[in-house]
């Protein structure tokens, strides 16, 4: 679908007037480690496999890569810092081994990580003076690099990462091309404590992280929510910490009361993406359930708010996603997303829009399958502290349940279960976090309307539940503001503020699995919300009553049988051949001793 949707638009090749800019350099891939590491070249080889397949790197504009110099790095690092990434060569050649551990057990460097570090950072500067010439016609893009580079630090490496790559984008943007204010959005599973350090102390530098935050030591154990920076930047530093498995309803509640409008404040002169796919559903260090649609939708958003505030100078860089084959669908999701936006076109999974009923899938895949590398197979021990566990045993890629099994071509969207969904929408920590940050920012210098707060917080008996109903109805006038939020999400959602983005399932394209990948690319039946409801309004769930009539029968088992054949409220285990007798003789006896209990008083 994503070819034909490029072709019937005229940019399945390359043209002159393409607005979306694409780098790389395959001489990155020969950054490699231990064998089963999860940061492995196969992460940018599926990647370029698929956009390759899809169209979508033909249809962007070709930018040079380069290597970052050492003036670029020093904006960022220390001095003392670049000669050990670039010692790295020597120390692997005097242990006489193919890999070393300089950082700690989880970063590893080999001959070729000076040249790979330094391609990862000078990649995204390419892209950026590229947008940033008066005379180009790109505007926006994403750099396909690695090593990552949020966890590096200005005098440490750390989490797979030498150079902090958006750091040094941001830093450069600044000094050579004269921009007084940069956004940087973080949403990689784990936090970005390198960004969040460099930057806490400087109040030109928006930083905004969403990511995974909890108490059994997932890495980097950073980024909680009282880290909102220091001194005259505080409220420029912006933790979002978020639970395990928070998934598409989570980012698009943070999206729309934190995102949209500390950005509609901070006004920013360009957006960096540290784009990590490690919180797609399947990663086996992440452990979230974003879909790669998620992203897209994200990308969507953040380039309408750039679009208006910053000549759509929007760039994204690669950060971590361990899982190749996922995060290479959400890459294409992501470019797919810049190109729509930028050429202001319909968006595949919107081509049917008017139609009530689901569009018949394609005949042919959008995506052919590509070989790929399945997760990496985990070793039997890590040391704590590491970003290869992030403190736990990391789960292997899950494969289609029975109930989501692989969709026959020609036939609808499986359906997860026939009744109304329960639960659907944000955790209720995001809830409470989102809401908690929203106060926090009433004292600092990007204020922010206050988020709804979650139905029934505090507490699980109904007492307490009618209780923060009532003091949600007396602040229900307080909260207005932020659910009625005008400027900034209105841009991000493109103004229909009633509207929903389309994201079901009857606008998805399917995809095909190759027989050597271990990810799954079932899509669940999801869709996002529309606007969340006022504070302290609830509305009432359908509830239907099934009411199942069992006829009386001697218990014996072809009752049993029967019985456990109907409703599954009612359902009874299958009584055996042999315990009938037994059972239907035990009910006799019974009633007569009632009986003569009864004679005696």
């Amino acid at each position: 679908m994503t070819r034909s949707w490029l072709e019937a638009n005229g940019l399945l090749d390359e043209c002159d007037e393409c607005q979306v800019g694409l780098v790389t350099d395959e001489r990155m891939q020969l950054h490699c480690g231990p064998s089963g590491h999860p940061e492995r070249p196969a992460r940018l080889l599926e990647i370029l496999a698929q956009l390759e397949l899809s169209g979508l790197r033909a249809s962007c504009a070709r930018v040079v890569s380069r290597e970052a110099i050492d003036e670029e790095l020093l904006t960022v690092h220390s001095e003392k810092h670049i000669e050990k990434v670039m010692k790295a060569e020597s120390a692997v050649k005097k242990k006489g081994k193919a890999y070393a551990l300089p950082f700690g057990p989880d970063t590893y460097v080999n001959e070729q990580t000076p040249l790979c570090a330094r391609l990862s950072a000078g990649c995204l500067l390419s892209l950026v003076d590229t947008c940033m010439t008066p005379s180009s016609h790109v505007k926006c893009g994403m750099a396909i690099i690695r090593p990552p580079g949020h966890h590096a630090a200005a005098e440490k490496a750390s989490g797979f990462c030498m150079f902090n790559n958006v750091a040094v984008a941001a830093r450069h943007l600044q000094r050579e091309h004269g921009l007084e204010r940069v956004a940087i959005v973080d949403w990689d599973v784990h936090h970005g404590n390198g960004t969040n350090d460099i930057f806490a102390e400087d109040e030109s530098v928006l930083f905004i992280s969403l990511h995974r935050y909890d108490s059994q030591g997932f890495f980097p154990g950073t980024g909680f929510l009282e880290d909102a920076g220091k001194s005259t930047a505080r409220g420029y530093n912006v933790n979002v910490p978020l639970d395990k498995a928070f998934g598409d309803y989570d980012v698009f509640h943070i999206m729309r009361y934190v995102i949209s409008p500390l950005l509609t404040k901070f006004e920013p002169e360009a957006i960096l993406v540290s784009s990590g796919f490690d919180a797609v559903r399947g990663d086996p260090l992440g452990q979230c359930k974003v879909s790669p649609e998620g992203y897209g939708w994200m990308t969507r958003c953040l380039y309408r708010m750039a679009k208006h505030f910053c000549q759509s100078r929007l760039f994204l860089a690669l950060e971590g996603g361990y899982n190749p084959d996922m995060i290479a669908q959400c890459t294409v999701e992501c470019m797919q997303a810049l190109i729509a936006e930028a050429h202001g076109l319909a968006a595949p999974q919107e081509a049917d829009e008017s139609s009530l009923l689901p569009p018949a899938p394609s005949p042919g895949p959008s995506l052919p399958a590509t070989p790929c590398m399945g997760p990496a197979d985990q070793p039997t021990c890590e040391p704590s502290g590491s970003l290869l566990f992030g403190g736990e045993t990391p789960s292997g890629t899950p494969t289609s349940t029975p109930r989501m099994g692989p969709r026959s071509p020609g036939s609808p969207p499986a359906s997860p279960s026939g009744g109304p969904k329960k639960g659907r929408g944000p955790l209720n920590k995001t809830l409470r976090t989102v809401r908690k940050l929203t106060e926090l920012h009433t004292l600092l210098p990007l204020e922010l309307p206050l988020a709804p707060q979650p139905d029934g917080a505090g507490g699980t008996s109904k007492s307490t539940k009618r209780n923060e109903r009532r003091r949600c109805r007396k602040t229900s006038e307080e909260d207005a503001g932020a659910s009625s939020d005008s400027s900034g999400w209105a841009i991000a959602s493109g103004g229909d503020l009633d509207g929903e983005f389309l994201f079901s399932p009857a606008h998805r394209h399917t995809r095909q699995t190759s027989h050597s990948s271990l990810a799954s690319h079932d899509l669940p039946d999801f869709e996002l919300p529309p606007l969340l409801p006022m504070p302290g309004v609830k509305e009432p769930e359908a509830v239907t009553q099934v009411t199942v009539a069992i006829p009386d029968l001697p218990a014996s088992a072809e009752g049993g049988e029967q019985s456990s054949t109907s409703s599954p409220s009612h359902a009874t285990p299958k009584a055996s051949p042999k315990a009938s007798p037994k059972a239907s003789s035990a009910q006799p006896e019974s009633k007569q001793k009632s009986k003569k209990k009864s004679k005696r008083k």
